[in-house]
């Protein structure tokens, strides 16, 4: 939304002339008079022409445009000349009370005649046309300096009813109806500041200024977003600022994942006050990235020291359930290696927030080379055709080849090359490696390990 800076200038400009008017004639009057309401409704209107001053100095400063220390641009210059007519706002009204109260505790009847019927007439006239038009002008404009002056603009006309009466009182003889009417009029003015704080005080704590399911409606119109989430606006209610992160399918180039960010950004640029939007682009995660999540867990791992022997990644209602088998020092004690496993869980879900659960098998590892020996030549004969065997009952196996066999702490480790046919898939090959050692195992007695390479038959 464009701004007219200089036609809110020119509000502000014709606003003082006009309340310096009104001033002159309450509180010159009431200085005249000793009229203690006449001169808060003076002070009243001062204030809020010296607040016309503030808003041209923050007005000129938030139009200018963005550079490197204020990349947003300086739009809250102005939410701050709000806040400072707020405060100005504040210590009047202490000041009037301080006044107020003093004159209770001392009545000094002061002089009412018709000049002072005149300033209020003449200065309620003035100020009632200025914050009319002013609340239309700021409203047209978009400006909460002008809203926010004028809706103090508007109020002194309730005071000068006000004081208007306590005269009259005063006039009766009633000395008292003058500083009471004082105090009404100071709690009026604190009341406006309030409502100005109320105002703008979200804008300057980047309270959220658009419903994220406004903006998520937008979002999820655009085709080839496949999720979106973490959804962020601000700033002023005319120059909102929005940020947020948008899932694309992980198989297109990043240039159609730009022209989706882009169309995303261009519609929501469309919605009334928006003027920032950005939106970084994700991948969307989904069965095909298991193998980023077995990277991104071997990464942790090793950084812990382990050793990662198998990995599995299960879908579940939406969420990802990781198993692992983690070799640990064998020399560890049970709660140490426990303790060493939980903290590597703690970081795998850190760093995968799509990782709902991780369960972990502990296994021992050695960083070290096994001392290994030979067997005798009749347990070799005797292992080879154990393992000749349970691969030629197998269909799919053939040619079982390479087999060796060395004795490791006291028990047997096997291993063997078989061929297989090279067109089947590797889960159908790892089936068949599975249940050939599982057959060598029931065969060999005091076996510990065996490890089957398969090769495609050509």
């Amino acid at each position: 939304m464009h701004r007219d800076h200089r036609a809110i200038e020119r509000v502000l400009l014709i606003t003082f002339a006009l309340n310096l008017l009104a001033t002159a004639a309450k509180l010159g009057v009431g200085l005249w008079t000793g009229a203690l309401s006449l001169i808060a409704d003076g002070l009243d209107t001062l204030f809020d022409g010296l607040s016309n001053i503030v808003g041209i100095a923050a007005v000129r400063k938030g139009s200018q445009p963005p550079d490197d220390e204020h990349p947003y641009g300086h739009r809250k210059f102005e939410t701050l000349a709000a806040l400072l007519i707020a405060t100005l706002l504040f210590i009047t009204a202490w000041e009037v009370a301080l006044d107020a109260v003093a004159r209770l505790r001392d009545p000094q009847p002061p002089l009412v005649n018709l000049w002072s019927l005149l300033a209020l007439v003449i200065g309620g006239v003035i100020q009632g046309y200025t914050g009319l038009w002013e609340m239309k002008r700021g409203r047209a404009l978009g400006s909460e300096v002008l809203v926010a002056d004028a809706r103090h603009t508007i109020a002194s006309l309730y005071v000068s009813f006000a004081v208007l009466i306590g005269l009259g009182l005063v006039w009766l003889g009633y000395a008292w109806a003058d500083p009471l009417v004082a105090l009404l009029v100071s709690g009026v003015i604190a009341k406006i500041g309030v409502e100005i704080l109320l105002e703008n005080i979200p804008a300057l704590v980047d309270q959220a200024t658009l419903d994220p399911a406004i903006i998520g409606e937008v979002v999820g119109n655009v085709t080839g977003v496949e999720s979106f989430h973490r959804i962020r606006s601000r700033g002023a209610p005319d120059s909102v600022a929005i940020d947020l992160h948008v899932r694309v399918d992980r198989r297109l180039s990043m240039q159609a994942a730009n022209a989706i960010t882009d169309e995303v950004r261009r519609r929501l640029l469309a919605l009334p006050g928006v003027t920032d939007v950005t939106v970084h682009a994700e991948a969307q995660s989904g069965p095909e990235s298991a193998l980023e999540l077995q990277q991104a867990v071997a990464l942790a791992v090793g950084e812990e020291g382990l050793s990662l022997h198998e990995v599995w990644a299960q879908q579940i209602d939406g969420h990802i359930a990781l198993h692992l088998h983690v070799g640990v020092d064998p020399n560890l004690s049970l709660a140490q290696a426990h303790g060493q496993v939980d903290r590597l869980e703690q970081t795998i879900r850190s760093r995968l927030p799509q990782v709902a659960s991780v369960h972990s098998h502990i296994e021992t590892a050695s960083a070290d080379v096994l001392p290994t020996a030979r067997v005798s030549r009749g347990l070799q004969k005797r292992v080879e055709a154990a393992v000749t065997a349970a691969a030629d009952a197998i269909p799919g196996l053939s040619d079982p080849h390479e087999i060796q066999v060395r004795q490791v702490e006291g028990q047997l480790f096997i291993s063997a090359e078989v061929l297989v046919n090279g067109a089947l898939s590797v889960s159908a090959a790892h089936a068949l490696s599975t249940e050939l050692q599982r057959a060598i195992q029931a065969a060999v007695p005091n076996v510990g390990e065996v490890l089957i390479h398969l090769e495609p038959l050509v």
